[in-house]
């Protein structure tokens, strides 16, 4: 009978610690392992028993728990029950605390990460090496203070780095490029020229992708199929391609693989962002991390061909509405186009990097109407829609024996709302008119201003800058070391690093398009030497003003503000009358605003009542400690009195409580980690 009383009392004990003492605690301290603890120690709760007995000489009478038993065998088996359940819920906090719930699965998953463990170590092992045979090891390491460094050598040895790396970090590079509050000049200058040229991928590894994408073979798309890309960079290849209807085309295909290396790369600088910013003070300062997630969304973005579709199809259907315009988007093959894949029309032409004989077998008054046709196009995309070519390097313009000038990659593709574009064009206009006060309004309109800064210095110090340049006379001098520039490229690089000293914050948006215009005047330049892009603006100033203040559009805002302004106008007088009135009364209260009282009131009364608890549960202790001490009182069994048996149910209340008291620290504990 002893040994199926021990069994019936484990699975009781089981059944009372599993269900409600992990109530009691509220800390979910894992099933598998309260079922062993519980187990193991309710098969020994009437052992202990019955040793109890003997060594207090109680008489059982009977082998049937509570049935036949002596009252003082009855009282000493619940008070060891009761212990052996406070005492298991002690062991299961300590095992929680030891061994946190979970651990077994992390550790099988920790064992299915060592691949991906193994490859980010060998990675990083690249990028270290890379590091080293570019000569930017010297450049980590504690520097002699009164040692000199050259920040246009390390930001070329970094961009070389970077275009070695591979295409997530040249694209870190070229995103960086857009964050000149960041960076110095020199380091955006250079990223900013980052390309990823490679060799090409064997058409034997692309061919499965194209036909993949198609969903059926190349054969049965198109008549004729140029192995030979006509360009390979890290990211995609382009071959020339004829349809089965005819149309010339160039089929721009993802490299294999590309994603998987991608999401290997992003791991690492996700990793070396967060970490950045726990140990270094300018990360935080910056919020590192919030701007690495945001460059690997964009890249994931951009990785996404479908998102440069729309954005093709939606400026060339805004150029249609441009007749006669000398510029051309190509055409998009949607039915043929997807995420890893875009087949558009050929562009006639060269791009501008190697257009030297196509540019030299023009004359230079159609050189000058093409360099004009695209500033105004651009400009249109930028000061009127709003979403405009960010990319605008000479590599992504084409140029024909026509003289017609084609814009490709709509990868990279900026936006500016309605008043930024107001804003920019507001200042281009005040540099061409030598106006100090209006450019000053725009500056801070689009950077705002910063505390403490004297409004009259900072026009003072961009009517300066403005004179420097004298409103594109001095274009031939501003030049870059290339031979290409101007004066607009002169002019906001100096207003970037007159914005970046005085604090103003630079939104993103705002410096993606001051890096396209720059890159517009150098490619602008390349079509027409002469090119002027502040004459463009005063030539066209007009123009483009006339677009952005569209009269229509005019009207429809400022009713749209008279509506949400009106209920507010009408309420006016009701709590003015209000504030009055408290004011009379002297009831006038200021409203806490940030602060949650419901939080403050929770947050008060868990405290109290945690302390009430720690208060209740130290007193238990020491009343059923001093209990214990004092043996007197009538016996109930041989050397154990009622005084002593009462305080050890007071001990054990205390000893519950306390844990009771410590289970949500460990939830909190856990929690963090």
């Amino acid at each position: 009978m002893d040994v199926l009383w021990t069994i019936v009392l484990g699975l009781v004990n089981a059944v009372i610690v599993g269900v409600f003492v992990r109530r009691l605690i509220n800390v979910g301290t894992g099933a598998l392992r309260n079922t062993l603890v519980s187990l193991v120690m309710g098969l020994s709760i009437w052992p202990v028993s019955l040793q109890a007995f003997e060594m207090l000489e109680i008489v059982q009478r009977g082998d049937v728990p509570f049935l036949g038993m002596s009252f003082p065998a009855v009282m000493v088996f619940l008070l060891i029950f009761a212990w052996f359940v406070a005492i298991q819920l002690f062991v299961m906090l300590a095992i929680e605390l030891v061994l946190p719930s979970g651990s077994f699965s992390q550790a099988a998953r920790t064992v299915s990460r060592l691949p991906t463990w193994y490859r980010r170590l060998r990675r990083i092992g690249e990028i270290q090496n890379l590091l080293i045979r570019f000569g930017l090891r010297r450049y980590l390491r504690p520097r002699i203070p009164s040692l000199r460094v050259s920040m246009t050598e390390i930001a070329q040895a970094a961009a070389q780095a970077l275009a070695a790396a591979g295409v997530t970090f040249v694209k870190l590079g070229q995103f960086v490029a857009t964050r000149a509050d960041m960076i110095p000049a020199e380091f955006v200058e250079e990223f900013s020229r980052l390309q990823s040229e490679v060799p090409a991928v064997a058409f034997a590894e692309i061919r499965p992708e194209i036909e993949r994408q198609w969903g059926r073979p190349i054969e049965d798309v198109c008549r004729e199929f140029d192995e030979k890309p006509l360009a390979a960079a890290s990211v995609a290849q382009v071959h020339r391609a004829v349809l089965r209807s005819g149309e010339e085309v160039v089929v721009k295909v993802q490299r294999p693989n590309l994603r998987r290396q991608v999401r290997a790369d992003s791991d690492i600088i996700m990793s070396l962002a967060e970490r950045f910013e726990k140990t270094a003070s300018w990360a935080q300062t910056i919020g590192l991390t919030d701007i690495a997630r945001g460059f690997l969304d964009s890249l994931a973005e951009e990785l996404d061909y479908r998102g440069e579709i729309r954005q093709t199809l939606a400026m060339r259907e805004d150029l249609g509405a441009q007749p006669g315009s000398l510029v051309r988007i190509p055409e998009v093959f949607v039915e043929l186009s997807g995420r890893q894949i875009i087949v558009m029309e050929r562009m006639p032409g060269r791009p501008l990097t190697r257009g030297e004989d196509v540019l030299g077998g023009l004359s230079m008054i159609a050189r000058r109407e093409a360099a004009e046709q695209l500033f105004v196009v651009v400009a249109r995309q930028m000061l009127e829609s709003g979403v405009f070519h960010a990319d605008l390097h000479a590599g992504n313009i084409m140029v024909s024996d026509a003289a017609r000038v084609g814009l490709i990659d709509f990868g990279a593709v900026g936006r500016l709302d309605s008043r930024d574009r107001r804003d920019v064009l507001q200042l281009l206009l005040a540099f061409e008119r030598q106006n100090s006060l209006a450019a000053t309004n725009a500056v801070i309109d689009l950077f705002g201003m910063p505390p403490g800064l004297d409004l009259r210095q900072v026009q003072r110090e961009i009517g300066q800058i403005m004179l420097r340049y004298d409103g594109g006379v001095a274009s031939a001098a501003a030049g870059t070391a290339d031979g290409f520039g101007g004066a607009a490229s002169g002019f906001f690089r100096e207003l970037l690093s007159f914005i970046l000293s005085h604090g103003f914050t630079m939104p993103s948006a705002v410096a993606q398009a001051f890096r396209a215009i720059t890159t517009l005047e150098d490619s602008l330049r390349r079509l027409d030497p002469h090119a002027d892009l502040l004459g463009l603006v005063r030539e066209h100033g007009r123009d483009l003003l006339a677009g952005t203040r569209d009269v229509r559009g005019s009207a429809q805002d400022a009713a749209l503000y008279a509506g949400a302004t009106a209920p507010v106008l009408a309420n006016f007088p009701v709590e003015l009358s209000r504030v009055v009135k408290h004011l009379q009364d002297g009831t006038l209260d200021i409203g806490t605003s940030g602060l949650n009282i419901d939080l403050i009131r929770n947050l008060v009364r868990t405290v109290v009542d945690q302390l009430v608890q720690v208060v209740l549960a130290t007193a238990l202790v020491l009343g059923g400690v001093i209990m214990m001490a004092f043996d007197f009182g009538p016996p109930l069994a041989t050397g154990f009195t009622i005084f002593t048996y009462f305080g050890a149910w007071l001990l054990l209340g205390g000893m519950v409580l306390a844990a009771i008291v410590l289970a949500p620290a460990l939830r909190d504990r856990r929690a963090e980690i």
